[in-house]
Parts: C-alpha cells; sequence; structure tokens
C-alpha cells in the first residue's frame, strides 16, 4: 500500500520536525520569522500526517473489500515493524524533551503533556485500524497458525486450523502489545494471500 509508506514516512518526518523545531527557536534565541514558520510548518505536517494516515485506514478497508489482503498485510507490516524505531526515539525525545520544557517552566508546561501524547496515540490507533483490516481477513478466512503454541479460536477450517482470537482487535489499539500481536498475526502462512 503506498499510503502505508507515504504515512510511514510522514511519521519519521514528524519526527525530524519535532527535534527541530524545538532546538532552532532556542538557537535563535527568539521569536522571528524564520522559527515561526518552521513552528508553522511543523503543526501543518502533525495535520497532513494525520490526514495521511485516515487516508492510509480508507485505502485498508478499500483493499479489504476489494479481496487485495496481500496488500493490507504488507501494510500492517510496514506500520507496525517498520515503526518501531520511531515510537522509541519519540518516546525517548519526548521524555527528555518535556522534562526539561516542564522543568523550565517550573511545572506550568505540565498542562500540554496530552498534547503530544494524544498525536502518538492517533497514529497507533490509525495502524491499529489496518491491523484490524488484515485480522477480518483472517478470521473470515478461518485458517489458523502453523504453530499450536499461539492462542487460536476454538473453531476449526477444513484445513485443521484455528482462526486467531477476537482480542487481537483490541491489541492492535495499544501501544507495545500491537506489535507483538502483529508477529503473531503474521505468523499465519500467506500463501493463498
Amino acid at each position: 500500500m503506498k499510503s502505508a509508506k507515504i504515512f510511514l514516512a510522514g511519521m519519521y518526518i514528524h519526527l525530524a520536525l519535532s527535534i527541530a523545531a524545538p532546538i532552532c527557536i532556542l538557537y535563535r534565541g527568539r521569536w522571528e520569522r524564520f522559527t515561526g514558520g518552521l513552528f508553522f510548518f511543523y503543526l501543518v505536517m502533525i495535520l497532513v500526517v494525520h490526514v495521511t494516515g485516515w487516508v492510509c485506514v480508507g485505502m485498508a478497508i478499500c483493499a479489504y473489500r476489494a479481496g487485495r489482503y496481500s496488500q493490507i498485510r504488507h501494510g500492517l507490516k510496514l506500520l507496525k515493524l517498520w515503526s518501531i524505531p520511531f515510537y522509541i526515539l519519540n518516546f525517548f525525545y519526548s521524555v527528555l524533551a518535556w522534562g526539561a520544557l516542564i522543568g523550565a517552566s517550573r511545572g506550568l508546561m505540565i498542562f500540554f503533556i496530552p498534547i503530544p501524547i494524544f498525536i502518538t496515540c492517533s497514529m497507533i490507533f490509525q495502524s491499529g485500524c489496518v491491523g484490524i483490516c488484515y485480522i477480518r481477513y483472517l478470521r473470515k478466512r478461518g485458517e489458523g497458525q502453523r504453530s499450536s503454541s499461539y492462542p487460536v479460536d476454538s473453531q476449526k477450517s477444513e484445513k485443521g486450523q484455528g482462526r486467531p482470537l477476537g482480542i487481537h482487535y483490541l491489541l492492535q489499539l495499544i501501544a507495545v502489545v500491537d506489535i507483538i500481536s502483529t508477529g503473531v498475526l503474521l505468523q499465519y502462512p500467506a500463501s493463498d494471500i
């Protein structure tokens, strides 16, 4: 899915701008045209990344309805596995930057912490929607995993394998466990996709 690639690239551009904008503003020492423009571009980029994320969700739904399950699987791999470095860097940078901002403002900036948390969680939610499309396909197909070490539904298909548990719908929307759930889902055979 091209939209998944664009969304993933946008996530990394967002991370680079979230690092560059405050550093540039602090380096310049004052609010001027360049720093104001960079900050405005950063805010516009947040909007663009989120719109791209919802377009990606829409494309995953269209691919599901059209039966293009390999595209959904590829998009799931991109958005869940290739975004791991983004979330790790985003977490560490956010802890450092917001810790410094809260300390410098003597605690007043603590009220703004939900904003970056909401931005990050919405990206996880958007990529989780792509995972939900893939789970729907796997449950509709009714095939299970090759190994019995993963939890599967007790309903069996003609091939004697189960379906993924419905809990994966929820796991795709929760940070960190979404990666574990994706690893489990990608263990399903992709032979007939």
